[in-house]
């Protein structure tokens, strides 16, 4: 899972991928996990039927959330980080190998949504939504700010936001799950934008089982 979803975020579709390109991908996979220090932190919040979290008094009401919680009466918040041993390796790559830095980049991201979703099973919720974050679809990522703020994400993970509210580390994430409404998998056929989808047009998706 953590190499199918890398190489996608490199561009790889399918292509025939060189032996060589194999053994150093290997290489920085294990970089990658030995530099990580996976933390994850999280909290469940009521959502009423108009979307309201009164805890945090804000309204989830956008059209991707009004898609995917409708039907859901709580919301969990979940952030995790990868961690800041991870950050400098890889900041420290980018001055000596830039190729290398940019696999290792590719796979630091799938791997920190591997071991959310590992996380995740271990918590076993049932009838959940798939996890979504502040910034796709049309969820404003300003909400990085309060929901960072309601988990405290610097005590618990030792993870910052930056004046664009973006994770520092820059390995991390934030997302939310709707609790009542069993939409677990991330399928083409319960995606909003399955219409318009360009991706979902040349035969391709944006995630994997």
């Amino acid at each position: 899972m953590i190499k199918e979803q890398a190489l996608k975020y490199l561009g790889y579709h399918h292509q025939d991928i060189p032996n060589s390109f194999h053994h150093l991908y290997d290489e920085c996979e294990k970089e990658v996990k030995e530099y990580s220090n996976f933390k994850v932190v999280y909290k469940v919040l009521a959502l009423s039927d108009d979307l309201m979290i009164d805890e945090l008094n804000i309204k989830m009401d956008f059209e991707d959330t009004r898609f995917y919680l409708k039907g859901c009466h709580q919301m969990m918040l979940i952030a995790a980080t990868l961690g800041v041993s991870l950050e400098r390796r890889l900041k420290y790559m980018q001055k000596i190998d830039m190729s290398k830095a940019v696999i290792m980049d590719a796979i630091a991201s799938s791997y920190l949504e591997y071991c959310l979703d590992e996380y995740e099973k271990i918590l076993d919720i049932k009838n959940r939504t798939f996890r979504f974050a502040p910034g796709y679809g049309d969820v404003p990522l300003y909400l990085n700010k309060p929901f960072a703020k309601y988990l405290d994400i610097y005590k618990h993970l030792g993870v910052t936001l930056s004046d664009h509210y973006l994770f520092i580390p820059q390995k991390s994430m934030l997302g939310f799950i709707g609790i009542g409404k069993s939409q677990k998998s991330r399928q083409c056929g319960h995606c909003i934008r399955k219409e318009k989808c360009l991706l979902r047009k040349e035969n391709k998706r944006c995630w994997i089982d």
